[in-house]
């Protein structure tokens, strides 16, 4: 899996207690970082101090990753706001099971990142494992990496509204079980639960969903 991160003034947003922060269904998946890519934009205007700061944050991602036994490398993003240049640039960063953590530095490299993500995915749906962002007390939040031309099916949708009111009221994902109990409940029709696992794996390469495993359970987690 490859580590895509923008940097800026700080390197909070990538270890903490000597790990990288990823997405807690990713970390409990096991999944193994196998590479690291480092951004950074420094703008034509900026202070001297201002660009020392950035640059002594850049050496210690790539000196953290390295640290992790990571292979990293560091690419300094020049003209930042020639857009569609940009994302063809990061298209060919994004290699299967990539994620890619936005959280630092200049916003247009955030931007760029996720449209890349976007175009990327719609050809391959299992080269992109999520885009998100880390606040500042170190929770993860996840972007919905979903093409606007995408359309959703009525049972589609009703799975995503159920599954986005599941957590409103119980303050956790509902499991595919849970989910199609709702369903048979509102629909009055009876549903398999491969049925129901089959439209929610239609949701998750669309980009509106993710599954996340928990014991022997199967949560289905909106990014919506």
């Amino acid at each position: 899996m490859r580590y895509v991160v923008t940097v800026g003034e700080h390197i909070n947003h990538i270890f903490r207690n000597g790990e990288v922060i990823l997405p807690k269904r990713i970390s409990e998946g096991n999944s193994q970082i196998s590479s690291a890519v480092v951004l950074y934009s420094i703008r034509e205007d900026a202070t001297k101090e201002y660009r020392e700061i950035v640059l002594s944050k850049v050496k210690d991602a790539e000196e953290g990753f390295k640290g992790l036994g990571i292979p990293v490398a560091v690419i300094e993003v020049k003209e930042p706001y020639l857009f569609q240049e940009r994302i063809e640039e990061f298209k060919k960063l994004i290699i299967p099971e990539t994620v890619i953590n936005i959280t630092g530095g200049r916003r247009i490299v955030g931007y760029e990142l996720l449209y890349a993500a976007v175009l990327v995915r719609n050809e391959n749906p299992e080269a992109i494992k999520s885009v998100f962002y880390v606040t500042e007390k170190g929770g993860v939040i996840e972007f919905p990496v979903v093409d606007p031309k995408v359309q959703l099916t009525p049972l589609e949708l009703q799975i995503l509204k159920l599954a986005q009111d599941y957590i409103k009221r119980r303050r956790r994902p509902p499991s595919l079980t849970e989910l199609r109990n709702q369903l048979e409940l509102i629909n009055d029709s009876t549903y398999s639960t491969p049925f129901i696992s089959e439209y929610v794996s239609r949701l998750e390469r669309k980009g509106y969903i993710k599954k996340e495993k928990r014991g022997r359970k199967k949560l289905v987690v909106p990014l919506v």
